[in-house]
């Protein structure tokens, strides 16, 4: 049996799905001023994949790095539309003052990102290498909600291609037939009290996870609800093992 912490820590409450809609929506306002506020502009990039689609990217790097930072890749949730990955790039701004590079990858077609276009990533990973000093290795994964499930889903398709995948929180089908993850770090963090009930199925996902061969790190956050506060300590103690 798959076997889940429990964390103790702080977390953020919200009553309801309903509310959870609405805090991303006044989160997407409260970064679009806290990040102009702070000089943190993003760069707004336009790739061109070999097929011709043009997709656009939200690409933040660190101001002033010690090193040469690590790419991250922040999949947005709902459609993945720009207000959405400006309503969630609180996880990526976190990110960003820990020395990586974000890039939030907009959807071309309207249509969220998940395993069926998830052929795109390793193009796009390639032409943000060759646009920008970036750390060579690999690219971290991660997303919240929705995206968080995305990025399982993305990673899943191509194990191969990524350093690991954080969903705080995320979810997978349990009907589904994942081939071999073939050792995917995972960083899994769902709410106690979870809005859409994704922590009952916690222990089931982990199994599976761990059955096609991730090492998966999860844990049910205390109290949180479907959005929540992330233990960041906890969290950069895991992204370092992985570097």
């Amino acid at each position: 049996m798959a076997f889940v912490a429990i964390l103790r820590g702080k977390s953020r409450l919200y009553p309801n799905a309903v509310a959870n809609m609405k805090i991303l929506q006044n989160l997407g306002i409260f970064w679009a001023i806290a990040l102009a506020s702070a000089g943190l502009w993003s760069a707004e990039e336009f790739l061109v994949l070999a097929d011709g689609t043009e997709v656009k990217v939200l690409f933040f790097e660190p101001q002033e790095p010690l090193q040469t930072p690590p790419l991250a890749l922040l999949i947005s949730g709902g459609s993945s539309n720009e207000f959405m990955a400006r309503a969630q790039f609180w996880l990526g701004k976190e990110l960003l003052n820990r020395g990586w590079a974000i890039a939030v990858p907009i959807s071309p077609d309207g249509n969220r990102f998940s395993a069926d276009n998830s052929a795109l990533f390793p193009e796009l990973i390639k032409l943000l290498h060759a646009s920008h000093g970036l750390k060579a290795g690999k690219p971290l994964l991660l997303g919240i909600s929705s995206g968080g499930s995305a990025a399982l889903a993305i990673a899943a398709r191509n194990p191969a291609a990524y350093l690991g995948v954080v969903a705080t929180p995320g979810r997978i089908d349990l009907d589904s037939s994942l081939g071999s993850l073939n050792g995917l770090p995972i960083y899994l963090r769902i709410g106690e009290q979870d809005s859409f009930r994704w922590n009952r199925r916690m222990d089931a996902m982990v199994e599976l996870l761990q059955l096609a061969g991730a090492r998966v790190e999860a844990a049910i956050v205390p109290g949180a609800r479907h959005i929540f506060k992330l233990d960041w300590d906890n969290l950069e103690t895991w992204l370092t093992k992985l570097q």
